[in-house]
């Protein structure tokens, strides 16, 4: 049982005037450039439609299909990815044509909020918010909606049906129990935005996580999973991930110390991880590498001088690349070494990159290793912030940056589509909950002999995970989707 909480005094607070002049006034105070998404983002707008009857206002929510490889199971807007030169608006009521059967005519268009990031999906969101002047029925689309809901207002604020969903960090997005359903994720995030706007004070002040243990909810623990799906071309060795020992980043810093013992030094090594890289951006795209543009974002890790020694092999055999420094190189002959060969090399500086700065067809995330903790702040948070404006696959280098070598998911990260592991995975990558950033895993051989990883403590079974090839592709069974993170959406400011 969760403890009672009393309701703030909202008497009045839904009556459609006040309401619509609240929101309406506070969607033109909206900046021009806080409601426009990144010109070179992956772009999706919702449409927030409000229906006003004599049980009062309520919003059209859709139950997603189960099976769908995005968000699936969640309640949802109505909305999807914007095409060609649509507007928002045009979007948003094109979407909701095809899932519901809404007649956009019925409706009249308020403005569009603030548009968000919705991380791991890599979509940024624009709600647009709409007053259903002329209701109708309204008819599902099989294929993506399992159930179309007209959700009361009032229901939200009601403290009973309040919960909290904990964030991998810290803190909690809100969240509501409604009948059979849990209304949490992005969708909530518009709601309680919404909220805040037209019903100021419906918490009591309260912020979520003040709810309690009790009222906590984690439903990406049994949100419907789906298969991890290769991306690297050809054929390649297969491996259970399961099977494959993990390990921390201490033993791969006792690895790195019993090599340089034996005379495989740092640079030596990230030769071999150079390769790795560059054989998967090579089988990630499918095509000669003379037609392809790359862009490295080489951070001062060991990490970082892998991707610098992946960007001189990739230009070598004729790619067309593109280094972005984010902090002291490791290896600062490397750098030397690039600029001789013709190689664009730029500092990412405090004040980030501009976003009309396109990256190549691909990028290798080489930013940051296991000598980092969560969150990403600085330069790292920098370049990051500028990755996820611009729509194009992304291959990490030994776990995406932002991600924690031991304890995996711990708030915003890189969202890559192929991760390399190095030698052996790290145990951050282990947990469902980290497959979404991950993406399709392999594993690179850096020659590393068994007798350094047993030095390390790590158990190794007899057979090599290597004898059929130097890059092994480690598979899952059903697994996490999309909708198997806790941080759902960034809260617009």
């Amino acid at each position: 049982m969760t403890e009672p909480i009393a309701a703030p005094d909202l008497t009045g607070a839904l009556e459609p005037a006040a309401f619509w002049g609240r929101l309406r006034g506070a969607l033109e105070a909206v900046p021009a450039d806080a409601r426009t998404p990144p010109s070179g983002a992956r772009v999706g707008a919702v449409l927030v439609l409000i229906e006003e009857s004599d049980e009062g206002l309520s919003v059209v929510l859709t139950r997603r299909r189960r099976d769908l490889r995005s968000h699936p199971g969640q309640l949802s807007f109505p909305g999807g990815r914007r095409e060609g030169s649509e507007s928002l608006e045009e979007s948003a009521l094109r979407e909701a044509h095809e899932e519901v059967g809404l007649d956009p005519d019925s409706t009249e268009v308020v403005g569009v909020g603030r548009v968000f990031y919705l991380p791991p999906s890599r979509f940024w969101v624009a709600p647009v918010l709409a007053r259903w002047t002329r209701p109708h029925a309204l008819e599902e689309n099989p294929w993506e909606v399992d159930g179309i809901l007209r959700i009361p207002l009032s229901w939200l604020l009601d403290p009973q049906r309040w919960r909290h969903a904990p964030l991998s960090l810290d803190g909690s997005t809100w969240a509501w129990q409604l009948e059979e359903d849990l209304l949490w994720g992005a969708t909530a995030t518009v709601l309680a935005v919404l909220l805040d706007t037209a019903v100021p004070g419906w918490h009591g002040g309260r912020e979520p996580h003040e709810l309690g243990p009790q009222r906590a909810v984690r439903p990406w623990e049994t949100v419907p999973v789906a298969r991890r799906g290769p991306r690297l071309e050809g054929e390649l060795p297969e491996l259970e991930q399961q099977l494959c020992p993990h390990v921390t980043a201490e033993q791969v810093r006792d690895v790195r110390a019993w090599l340089e013992r034996h005379g495989v030094t740092l640079e030596a090594r990230v030769e071999q991880v150079g390769r790795a890289a560059a054989h998967a951006v090579r089988r990630l795209l499918g095509l000669p590498l003379s037609s392809v543009s790359v862009t490295v974002l080489a951070g001062p890790s060991s990490n970082g001088a892998g991707g610098l020694a992946a960007a001189r092999l990739l230009a070598a055999a004729g790619a067309e690349v593109d280094v972005l420094v984010v902090g002291e190189p490791r290896l600062p002959a490397q750098v030397s070494l690039l600029a001789a060969a013709g190689v664009n090399v730029n500092a990412i500086t405090p004040q980030g990159l501009d976003d009309a700065r396109s990256p190549g067809q691909v990028v290798i995330d080489a930013v940051l290793g296991i000598g980092a903790e969560p969150p990403l702040v600085d330069l790292p948070a920098e370049a990051n912030r500028w990755l996820r404006r611009h729509d194009v696959p992304v291959v990490a280098l030994e776990l995406p940056s932002g991600m924690a070598a031991d304890a995996g998911l711990r708030g915003p990260c890189v969202t890559a589509d192929v991760t390399v592991a190095l030698g052996l995975p790290l145990i951050g990558l282990r947990a469902p909950i980290t497959h979404a950033y991950v993406g399709d895993l392999y594993l690179a051989d850096l020659g590393i002999p068994p007798v350094a990883w047993r030095a390390a403590g790590v158990t190794l079974d007899a057979r090599s995970p290597f004898e059929r090839g130097p890059l092994v592709r480690l598979t899952v069974g059903p697994s996490a989707t999309d909708a198997g993170t806790p941080d759902q959406a960034e809260v617009p400011s």
